[in-house]
């Protein structure tokens, strides 16, 4: 009889992630995955688990940079007392001699890391470690079948830890190639627990023996992400006790500005930055832009934004309104840029039709056109006027209105 068992799981560290949408702030993202590296083995350590396991995706893939390998095996040797386990994923799977497994830094890899590459049983701390990892980036195999077949053969009264990588085979949410996992897969190998990596929001089932504990480190917004599981189990065929350990060194935060009440919005959002500046540096914030708005309004709006996110570490703006012109704005607009101003005329236009929209009222009705006319014109380019909806409207007057814009600058 062994006595408990306690082990850290965390998967899809994605170390070296390039994050180009942020341009040259991403080394920053980059930077913060590796501070999460050292804060989750610290985690190991002052919980003094038995385990540090890395269910895939340790590497965003095969060609980061050696120093990337190399800062991740320097943190690894910062803590030698926690005996860490690494299994590939399908962003780093073993899949031959170009693997990043197979690079120069894991020749001089600390005593302490443990690579599972193939699929064997590794005794740890008197329980035994099932690993089956990946060989490849596509599958329609599960590869939790392997640990089933390696669980067969194993003594009876040993603790069973499995790990593998894949998504969780729930229908309408995955992939057919993508290493689909049974939900049940712990209870069908016959294991205590099931380390399992790849989707990045927290995920649990079959009774608490299957945990996907998403990235440590966010890397986008909306993710119930950043966080650890500490296991603990306590004997063979008892449930394991599952904590949630949060390591996260950013936050990721979304806010909303309307124009629909700008000046309410512009004093929501001052006081939400304001609560938000003490952690300025350590803050990745997206401010999503809704309603009408005309262009100049939109234009002095944003250079007071602009000042205020400044502080912030990364920030993003995502530009989801739709313009509305005053009369005079629209006059200007018609001597300047006749063609854009005609085509968002009829734009509007065929929205009022389609869904019964009000027309804009800086609109001139000498301007308009009657169905019939509208009809003819779609039938003309093929378009059938009932398949298009609210939607479609949406995304063709945010595009026109980044051509107005940058038309008027």
């Amino acid at each position: 009889m062994i006595g408990n068992m306690r082990f850290i799981h965390s998967a899809d560290w994605q170390l070296g992630a390039r994050f180009e949408r942020f341009g040259t702030k991403g080394e920053a993202l980059r930077r913060a995955r590796l501070q999460t590296l050292r804060t989750a083995l610290q985690a190991a350590h002052d919980h003094a688990t038995d385990a540090f396991l890395i269910a895939g995706d340790l590497f965003e893939d095969a060609q980061v940079d050696d120093t990337v390998i190399e800062a991740a095996l320097d943190a690894f040797r910062q803590f030698p007392n926690v005996a860490v386990f690494i299994l590939p994923g399908n962003h780093d799977p073993n899949n031959g001699p170009s693997a990043v497994w197979q690079r120069r830094p894991f020749e001089q890899k600390p005593a302490n890391v443990n690579l599972l590459l193939e699929p064997r049983v590794v005794e740890v701390a008197g329980a035994l470690l099932v690993a089956s990892p990946l060989k490849q980036k596509r599958s329609t195999s599960d590869p939790s079948q392997k640990l089933a077949e390696l669980a067969r053969s194993l003594p009876g009264d040993k603790m069973r830890i499995g790990i593998t990588h894949g998504a969780l085979a729930i229908p309408g949410k995955h992939q057919p190639n993508d290493f689909p996992i049974a939900l049940d897969a712990a209870t069908r190998a016959g294991l205590d627990y099931l380390a399992v990596g790849h989707w990045h929001t927290w995920q649990r089932y079959d009774q608490n023996r299957l945990i996907m504990p998403g990235t440590p480190e966010p890397d986008d917004f909306g993710q119930d992400a950043g966080s650890v599981a500490l296991v603990e189990l306590t004997a063979r065929g008892h449930p394991p006790t599952v904590q949630r350990l949060p390591v996260a060194t950013l936050q990721w935060t979304e806010l909303n500005l309307d124009f629909l009440n700008l000046d309410a919005a512009k004093a929501a959002m001052e006081q939400r930055l304001d609560s938000l500046l003490p952690q300025a540096d350590r803050i990745v914030l997206r401010v999503t832009l809704t309603g009408s708005v005309s262009p100049q309004l939109f234009d002095e709006t944003r250079q007071w934004l602009d000042a205020k996110l400044q502080p912030y570490l990364v920030t993003e703006i995502r530009d989801e309104t739709s313009l509305a012109f005053l009369p005079a704005e629209l006059d200007a607009l018609q001597q300047q840029h006749p063609l854009l101003a005609q085509t968002l005329g009829d734009l509007a236009q065929m929205e009022h039709f389609a869904t019964n929209a009000p027309l804009p009222a800086a609109f001139s009705p000498s301007a308009l056109i009657g169905l019939p006319e509208a009809q003819a014109l779609l039938d003309n380019a093929k378009i059938d006027l009932r398949q298009l909806d609210i939607g479609f409207f949406k995304l063709a007057k945010q595009l026109l209105s980044a051509k107005l814009r940058e038309a008027q600058r």
